[in-house]
């Protein structure tokens, strides 16, 4: 990966490496997740937990870490709260903006209840 990093300027050799991995080399699925895809990260997930996503792909077979990671964190996990706002909710929501700007990863680890850093933005 090294020497192929040499000749495409600005990529590093992780870079290389992660998007052939992750884009070119056929093995990972594209689109909309199937339910046996959620049924197998679920799993993953219980056995492996959220520190090592290379281990939860490697058991869901048909994605890759950063997919694992995302559909995770964005849709499965189940304690992301998807119910309505409430105005104390939004009222929170203004205060840490105030306090750190649109920087919803931020936000999002200690806003509660759990939302997504996408749900933070769109109440927004």
């Amino acid at each position: 990966w090294r020497e192929l990093a040499k000749h495409i300027p600005g990529r590093s050799n992780k870079d290389c490496r992660k998007r052939w991995w992750n884009s070119l080399a056929g093995s990972t699925a594209k689109g909309a997740w199937s339910p046996e895809e959620d049924r197998r990260l679920i799993e993953a997930v219980e056995k492996y937990g959220t520190n090592n996503w290379m281990k939860v792909a490697g058991a869901v077979g048909t994605r890759c870490g950063d997919q694992c990671s995302g559909h995770w964190r964005h849709v499965l996990n189940p304690n992301i709260n998807y119910c309505d706002w409430t105005p104390e909710e939004d009222k929170r929501l203004l205060d840490a903006i105030r306090i750190y700007g649109t920087n919803w990863s931020t936000i999002a680890s200690f806003h509660t209840p759990e939302r997504t850093t996408l749900a933070l933005k769109n109440q927004y």
